[in-house]
């Protein structure tokens, strides 16, 4: 449902602009507002999950997360909508971890957690393509507004069904923790002032005073972030999991691929209906090879990472993905679906299908169970602000270029898109290069666990202090 609230908006997107006044730079915050706040929080989400309880931090999430859908459909502005928004990534971040890291500490982590791990990968993944045919659909059929109103049958299944997960585990002692509500609040806001300020660069250029405001307040922001890190006896982020070498590498490559994946489903939802002319529920049916492929490979990856080891799965995934990205570079303004962007859907779908979950692998391995709410929200966090960033990004990049092109009209916009794909492919090329080169023992990352050598004595110790479920 999650992944899905991302990927349904970007159909209704041009039907949201044109009933709301969204203006074009504007219309992106749509999605990036969502991705922002569900990033920004979702490290204090996983930290919540670990202390409060993840089944009780599963369904609060669900139960807002219902009520913002709600009140993004009836949103009356494009101020309400992008504000509802947000408040449906708030309670994302709360969702999200808990239910991941449920997961994780269900199974074992090896061949058992991996095909766990496979079945979560497809379903996020049919979740994003099926958004986009849903997507179409209501909009097509009922309006743009019950790409939110889906939500609330889906969160009420949800929280239906939740009694069949692991009952929190009582805890002892009356020491108080810390949640670390600085640092969440001073991360959150300065990601939200970079991609402000590289949003707005797209019409003012970055020597706008605006601009050069937004971009000073979010390195503020960071550097405090940092600050409070190192002088907090509960850190929103632990200096323990930078020690492990699978985390940083599955996170900074989750981040890179996400740029990737969400530039390659914005600009081809553009292109579908604004240039090829497609309906929204057209555009949405357009993705449908593409999703089944990605939850075929996805199961498949992680049966065979038990050989080849996650690495091997990350570097090829993104290389795959990369090539993909360069195919789009055939699309023209009058471009055959089947001859032109099938095989281009396709070659990103299998490259998705093989990075996501060993992405998902890598950032999740050798950490102990307690720890584990937090190692979730973290490659959750790299996900959303590597969709959000890159996006922003991207769009300038591509309407600079859009708005120097000879030709004008729809040649002006492709030769701008096309410029993101070159991005978008060089992106996910140097993930792969960062994997070999971070991943310097494959086996490391195999399905079977991680490496001793490459877990700092203090936190290989300390799994033996499992959490109780």
């Amino acid at each position: 449902m999650l992944i899905l609230d991302i990927a349904i908006v970007n159909v209704a997107l041009p039907s949201m602009q044109r009933t709301l006044g969204l203006s074009a730079e504007n219309i992106q915050w749509v999605v990036g507002g969502y991705a922002l706040t569900f990033g920004g929080f979702l490290m204090l989400g996983g930290r919540l999950a670990d202390i409060a309880g993840r089944r009780r931090m599963f369904l609060a999430g669900l139960v807002l997360f219902i009520g913002a859908s709600m009140l993004g459909g009836f949103s009356q502005s494009g101020g309400m909508l992008i504000a509802a928004r947000m408040i449906q990534g708030f309670a994302g971040a709360l969702v999200s971890p808990a239910a991941l890291s449920l997961l994780t500490t269900t199974f074992k982590e090896g061949l058992e957690r991996n095909r766990a791990l496979g079945m979560w990968s497809a379903m996020a993944a049919g979740g994003a393509s099926a958004g986009l045919i849903l997507g179409g659909l209501l909009t097509q059929e009922l309006s743009w507004r019950f790409t939110l109103f889906v939500n609330v049958p889906l969160g009420l299944i949800a929280v239906l069904l939740s009694p069949v997960l692991p009952a929190d585990a009582r805890r002892g002692g009356t020491k108080k923790v810390s949640l670390d509500i600085p640092g969440a609040v001073s991360l959150t806001g300065g990601v939200l002032a970079l991609a402000y300020g590289v949003t707005e660069a797209t019409g003012q250029g970055f020597a706008s005073t605006k601009v050069l405001i937004a971009l000073a307040l979010s390195a503020a922001l960071l550097i405090a972030f940092v600050v409070v890190e190192k002088g907090s006896s509960h850190p929103l982020l632990p200096g323990r999991m930078l020690r492990l070498r699978s985390v940083v590498a599955g996170n900074s490559v989750a981040a890179l691929v996400s740029v990737v994946m969400i530039g390659a489903v914005f600009f081809n939802s553009l292109y579908l209906q604004e240039i090829l002319g497609y309906s929204p529920i057209q555009a949405g049916l357009a993705w449908l090879p593409q999703t089944v492929l990605i939850m075929v490979v996805s199961n498949i990856a992680a049966r065979i990472a038990t050989k080849l080891g996650a690495g091997t799965l990350i570097a090829l995934g993104t290389l795959v993905l990369g090539t993909g990205m360069l195919l789009f570079l055939r699309t023209e303004p009058d471009s055959d679906y089947f001859t032109v962007l099938i095989p281009a859907m396709l070659v990103t779908g299998i490259g998705v299908g093989l990075a996501f979950v060993s992405v998902t692998m890598a950032a999740t391995a050798g950490v102990p169970d307690l720890d584990q709410g937090i190692a979730s929200g973290l490659i959750g966090t790299a996900q959303q602000v590597g969709m959000a960033v890159g996006l922003a990004v991207l769009v300038n990049i591509a309407g600079s270029v859009a708005r120097v092109s000879v030709p004008r009209g729809a040649g002006a916009v492709l030769a701008g898109y096309h410029e993101a794909f070159v991005i978008a492919a060089a992106i996910a090329f140097v993930a792969a290069i960062l994997v070999l080169i971070v991943i310097k023992r494959p086996s490391a990352l195999r399905a079977g666990g991680v490496a001793e050598t490459m877990l700092p004595r203090p936190i290989h110790a300390a799994t033996g202090a499992v959490e109780p479920m």
